[in-house]
């Protein structure tokens, strides 16, 4: 039986677009047609959730691609979103129905959501760190998730993730070139290619150099007797429940908050603070003093 995931896609925001900052799992499906549906609905009530001038493809996207848009969008409900060389503010007409918004997404590559079809059990895979021995995760400031995808290859922009092992520095391995490889000739024949690798035969240390982000890792890790890194497979259960710590962990939870701020509230020292306000302002006696805050309490 074939299984459908829906993935959320995260977003952060770099003060000009709205740029994707990691993935969540959104549904998991059985039946292929509920899932589409569900996907379908999604990503249009998505579509309308940005002002259209701060969605990335359409702020990377050059004057042919967006007067293409524009046209569409004219031709199918009268309105425009691109005049005078700009993208509207606006998120996307009302009056633009839905199949419609469907297929702006397609054209304007605007996803928010991403349906994922398994001809089994769903089957992802993740970075695993090696040197802390724990799936890796990304953070940013506005968002913490896991790095995986569901097919290996897609996981190769990740990998600079590994760096934060390191205090995101240059990676330094100690070791002849035979003590770091099991094939010494390709690793050096890497080497001498890669911007990204260098290696000091007088201290016989391999760097891995942080500013290439993941280029040199990714190419040099395969040939290190000592991995850096693992792509390994992982479970959908596991990753959901990843994902709930993670949710937990770095989520705002407004309810939890106010419970907290109700077990320190003092109403007692509140009022006696205010009336001592009042009192200094309108220059009470000690005696009015008292009344007031006989009085006040009475009310309260």
């Amino acid at each position: 039986m074939s299984t459908y995931v829906i993935r959320e896609k995260y977003f952060g925001y770099n003060d000009e677009v709205f740029y994707v900052s990691g993935n969540r799992i959104n549904k998991v499906f059985q039946d292929k047609e509920q899932a589409e549906v569900a996907y379908k609905q999604l990503e249009i009530n998505g579509a309308r959730d940005f002002a259209l001038y701060e969605v990335e493809s359409l702020f990377d996207a050059d004057e042919a691609l967006l007067k293409q848009l524009d046209d569409f969008v004219f031709l199918r409900c009268g309105e425009h979103i691109y005049q005078e060389g700009e993208v509207s503010r606006d998120t996307l007409p009302e009056s633009l129905s839905d199949e419609d918004t469907f297929e702006f997404i397609q054209l304007a590559d605007m996803h928010k959501f991403q349906l994922v079809q398994f001809e089994h059990e769903a089957k992802f895979y993740a970075l695993w760190s090696v040197k802390k021995q724990q799936w890796v995760e990304e953070h940013d400031e506005f968002f913490a998730g896991l790095a995986y995808a569901d097919q290996p290859d897609q996981l190769k922009t990740n990998v600079r993730t590994i760096f934060a092992d390191y205090d995101y520095e240059d990676i330094q391995l100690k070791g002849s070139l035979e003590d770091l490889s099991e094939q010494p000739v390709l690793l050096q024949a890497l080497i001498k290619n890669s911007k990204a690798l260098k290696y000091n035969n007088k201290s016989q240390t391999l760097t891995i150099l942080q500013g290439w982000e993941e280029e040199g890792l990714y190419a040099v890790n395969p040939l290190l007797k000592q991995p850096l890194f693992e792509i390994k497979e992982i479970s959908l259960e596991e990753i959901q429940t990843i994902e709930n710590e993670l949710a937990k962990q770095y989520s705002y939870d407004e309810d939890d908050w106010g419970e907290e701020e109700d077990e320190d509230f003092d109403a007692e020292a509140l009022v006696e603070e205010l009336i001592q306000e009042l009192a200094e302002e309108l220059d009470l006696s000690d005696e009015q003093r008292a009344e007031l805050f006989d009085e006040m309490n009475k009310e309260s």
